[in-house]
């Protein structure tokens, strides 16, 4: 935390006064904390407590020019390493998701290219609707970080409903988790592969599998939000990449082996989250085949394995890979770890059709050389991208065996 900038946002919930404690904490720590205060806040706790608490003034005025006569919502995002909303309300989250900027706080928010970090906290039922629930989701595809708030007795007085806003410690906890992985990825160059392969038959049809490329989309914005330089190799998806990050679109197994292999010197970490398809066709048709002259079979050639020609090249980094499994999930991802020669494998679970290809969900767990980290779980795709990242910066700042 020491010499860290953190802009620590406040809005209007009962949570705002605990708000104060962490602004204390993070000073005490290390850090220098600048607050900013939506109006509704000030009707809870009082500007003068977080410059008290932190030394630094506080913004309350979206107009206010800075000491210096910047324009504060713009200076106070380029300077801070983080951004935190603690608490953040039901509101805040909403004119995030959508881009509205009509107070301070907010119109930082839309100007910040740092990590944001919310930390939620509201009534239960508030939290459940649907459309919190949406505005999360698109927060988090955004590389937005958000801290769940906890269970536990509620000011409307719901005992053991979701909603509080967490213990201090666990916030310090998070965040100082947050600005590890940051330093340690920050000018990192990470190599993250997406989508699947379109493999042509001729110029209409082509061989291809399920892949939405949600998965490597999620890596490369969520890697990019801990400070890394992404290149992002696509195959065909319907996706937007994320902003800052390097997109190299291909189509075809060989032209994705090509622009892996042309990156990997100096990178230092490949994802392999593509779905690669493993046959091509073994002539492509320059025009359309006719269905009469198609012919009962299609000549396939084997597609090259990217993945253990990356880990085996003299210039690789942390390798990490995916195993889409059925049936006998660990020891089938366990043996692709050893005999791909990777750092980190992924297993999915595509049994079920609630998770996987197309979904928003994998079934997943990590396994490294070590064994499998913990159980399968039901993850949301930015979720397990949080995960993996996790991973691969402890990787990277040597405290896993990689």
């Amino acid at each position: 935390m020491k010499d860290k900038s953190i802009l620590l946002g406040v809005t209007g919930g009962i949570a705002a006064y605990k708000a104060a404690d962490l602004a204390g904490k993070l000073t005490q720590a290390g850090a220098v904390v600048k607050t900013i205060m939506s109006e509704n806040a000030t009707r809870f706790v009082g500007p003068l407590t977080f410059q008290a608490l932190t030394g630094q003034p506080v913004v309350t005025d979206l107009f206010a020019p800075g000491s210096d006569g910047s324009i504060q919502h713009v200076s106070l995002a380029d300077e801070a390493d983080l951004v935190v909303v603690a608490p953040a309300t039901a509101n805040i989250l909403a004119k995030a998701a959508h881009g509205i900027a009509d107070d301070v706080l907010s119109t930082t928010l839309l100007a910040a290219r740092g990590p944001i970090v919310m930390v939620p906290a509201m009534n239960n039922h508030m939290w459940d609707n649907p459309a919190t629930q949406a505005n999360l989701l698109t927060l988090q595809e955004r590389g937005v970080n958000i801290l769940a708030p906890e269970v536990g007795r509620l000011a409307c007085g719901s005992e053991q409903a979701i909603g509080r806003f967490p213990k201090t410690e666990t916030i310090l906890g998070y965040l100082k988790d947050l600005l590890m992985t940051a330093d340690i990825l920050s000018g990192k160059t990470i190599i993250v592969t997406a989508g699947g392969t379109h493999e042509p038959i001729d110029a209409v049809r082509f061989i291809g599998n399920r892949s939405s490329g949600k998965m490597g989309y999620a890596l490369a914005e969520r890697a990019k939000a801990r400070g890394a330089e992404v290149i992002l190799i696509s195959g065909p998806t319907g996706l937007r990449a994320p902003a800052g990050v390097r997109l190299i679109e291909v189509e075809t197994a060989l032209e994705m082996r090509q622009a892996v292999i042309d990156n990997l010197p100096g990178s230092a970490a490949l994802i392999m989250a593509a779905a690669v398809a493993d046959f091509r066709a073994a002539g492509r048709a320059d025009g359309k085949i006719k269905k009469e002259r198609m012919g009962d079979s299609i000549t396939l050639e084997l597609n090259p394995d990217i993945l253990h020609e990356a880990a085996g090249h003299k210039d690789r980094g942390v390798i990490i890979g995916f195993a889409a499994e059925s049936e006998n999930i660990i020891a089938n991802a366990t043996l692709k770890l050893e005999k791909k020669k990777l750092d980190l494998v992924v297993a999915n679970d595509i049994g079920r059709s609630d998770a996987g290809f197309g979904s928003d969900f994998n079934l997943a767990v990590l396994i490294d050389h070590d064994g499998p980290r913990g159980e399968f779980a039901m993850y949301r795709k930015s979720d397990l991208a949080s995960e993996i990242i996790d991973w691969l910066a402890r990787a990277l700042g040597g405290d896993v065996d990689s």
